[in-house]
């Protein structure tokens, strides 16, 4: 079997895992798994009265316009929205689509591409696009233009968050360094279908195309850019319906000065993101806590594992967490169990500047309290990075930014071979294998809390908190609902609403 490599990419707050392997085998699609298109029944349609029945009006179609409060400047590059920024994800989401789709349910759908197949060796992955696509600009859309939004994406670098995500596509990491033209491993043999070739299994593949970030885009010869989504961006803050049936016609974007909440309570948005004290209970409408796909953990990388296990057993999640805005603490699961071993006599802490000094900071304290010397060393955010690579940086909290859900996140962390943490477990190796190549979502959940369980027994890495934001809906809305992802859902609206 081969082995998975990773590499940890660190920038900004950010440390982000890639997936790499050492060999692969070619071989022509067998067409072996099936993804398809659901099939609806149609309705029977309602006896229409006839044509001389004047007392007959036909039901006037309504059309809802949205006003999303908008803080981040929107940048035309779908790529652009990551785990960080939930109105980017929500704005990319609309004027973006991918080969696959995020269902309300949380299930994946088809999106460009109706139907994909995969080889049976998992290898090789060929997508189906549905018929004579067209963009936001009415032009048609080819396989190759989705091969060359892809590589766009993999041009970002190997430090952009969105590139490191598909680090398993076959000529993908050469490319994003700059080694090479393409990226060999996505080819499109004609018009309506596309191929991706992998390096090794890596059965999330589909579930991080359906990403926002992965919404397939480029430009028009007149520099225009090319909108796939269900709306387009029509100049003046607006979005319009690209589909005449569309029940929510048209969004518009309203820029957010200091106060969020004062727009609310104005009725000058539908949607807002809450900055931290903003809103109230006497706010019009909801506040929905909505989660990030933000993590933050504790990586220990000194002693024997009853060390590392004394170390992490010792922190309150609660303390660490507290003076970090929207992070919430995640319970302590080490902490009932705990080997009452010796703690060492002196450690080093490396922590960033920026969001995380208070978590640095509270790491100082308790441990301090404890009986333990600390020497809280604070850096820039790359030179932090630079001693979590190189091996310096012994014990530190890291923010892990998952492609495509809470456990590809895990991953991502987990799989540091040789700077995160290293490779004493041979079972640790195993189940992140596991993980990226196991077909059954179910059974993929089971590996992942295997590979926490195991973080945890050898005392390398312990999650203490999850980022999330507050949302405002008008009090007209209530139909306005976020799927899993963080984007927004609008198929609740009806004529009512």
């Amino acid at each position: 079997m081969h082995r998975l490599l990773f590499s940890t990419r660190l920038f900004a707050l950010f440390t982000l895992t890639s997936l790499l392997a050492t060999s692969c085998a070619e071989e022509e699609p067998t067409f072996q798994s099936e993804t398809t298109t659901p099939q609806l029944e149609e309705a029977s349609p309602d006896p229409v009265p006839d044509g001389d029945d004047e007392s007959f009006d036909a039901p006037e179609a309504v059309e809802i316009t949205i006003r999303l409060g908008i803080a981040t400047e929107w940048t035309g590059d779908p790529a652009d929205a990551g785990p960080a920024s939930l109105s980017l994800r929500v704005i990319a989401d609309l004027l973006h689509q991918g080969l696959t789709e995020l269902q309300v349910d949380g299930s994946l759908g088809p999106g460009l591409a109706d139907r994909w197949f995969v080889t049976e060796d998992r290898l090789t992955w060929t997508f189906v696009l549905s018929t004579d696509l067209t963009d936001g600009l009415g032009m048609p859309l080819t396989a190759n233009d989705i091969k060359l939004s892809l590589e766009g994406v993999a041009a970002r670098g190997a430090a952009d968050q969105a590139a490191t995500s598909l680090n398993a596509i076959r000529g993908w990491t050469e490319h994003a360094n700059g080694d090479s033209g393409e990226v060999s491993g996505i080819s499109a043999p004609d018009v309506s279908t596309l191929v991706i070739e992998l390096l090794e299994p890596f059965e999330m593949l589909a579930d991080v195309l359906a990403g926002p970030a992965f919404g397939i885009t480029g430009r028009t010869e007149a520099g225009e850019i090319r909108m796939t989504g269900a709306y387009r961006y029509d100049g003046d803050d607006t979005l319009v319906a690209v589909n005449d049936s569309t029940t929510v016609t048209e969004i518009k974007l309203v820029q957010v000065g200091s106060s969020a909440s004062d727009l609310l309570d104005d009725d000058l948005v539908d949607w807002v993101v809450l900055p931290v004290g903003q809103g109230s209970d006497i706010t019009p409408g909801d506040i929905v806590r909505q989660p990030l796909d933000l993590r933050v953990s504790i990586v220990v990388r000194l002693g024997d594992a009853d060390t590392r296990r004394a170390l992490l057993g010792s922190l309150v999640t609660a303390e660490l967490t507290a003076d970090v805005p929207s992070l919430n603490p995640l319970p302590n699961l080490m902490a009932a169990d705990v080997l009452q071993a010796d703690l060492p006599e002196t450690l080093v802490v490396d922590v960033p500047e920026g969001s995380l000094l208070p978590i640095g900071l509270a790491l100082d304290a308790h441990l301090s309290n404890l009986g333990v010397d600390i020497e809280l060393r604070v850096s820039s955010a790359d030179e932090f990075a630079t001693r979590v690579a190189s091996g310096q940086a012994v014990f530190f909290p890291l923010v892990v930014a998952g492609g495509s859900g809470s456990s590809d996140a895990l991953l991502r962390v987990a799989g540091g071979v040789d700077d995160v943490t290293g490779t004493e477990s041979e079972l640790l190796q195993d189940l992140i294998v596991g993980v990226a190549a196991e077909q059954d979502p179910a059974q993929r959940r089971i590996l992942v809390a295997n590979l926490q369980g195991e973080l945890r027994e050898l005392g390398l890495m312990l999650l203490v908190g999850q980022f999330e934001v507050r949302v405002g809906i008008g009090p007209d809305f209530d139909g306005l609902r976020h799927r899993s992802d963080g984007t927004l859902d609008l198929s609740q609206f009806s004529a009512t609403s």
